[in-house]
């Protein structure tokens, strides 16, 4: 089971990082905005990684804000 879910997670990551994609995270894309600059934006990709713990101590701080 652990071998269909690292081939499955490297299918998506190939998926994802497409070569157009890694173009646009060399290079950037330009955009034009609604000021009617042009602009370079560079795409990324974030993960958030956590044991339980650190996840708990989250979700406590969303449900019960100080």
């Amino acid at each position: 089971m652990t071998h269909c879910r690292r081939e499955l997670l490297h299918a998506q990551w190939e998926i994802l990082l497409d070569d157009d994609f890694l173009e646009a995270y060399k290079h950037g894309i330009i955009i034009e905005c609604l000021d009617g600059i042009k602009r370079r934006f560079y795409p990324r990709i974030l993960t958030y990684s956590a044991d339980y713990p650190e996840k708990f101590v989250v979700l406590f701080l969303f449900a019960y804000p100080p």
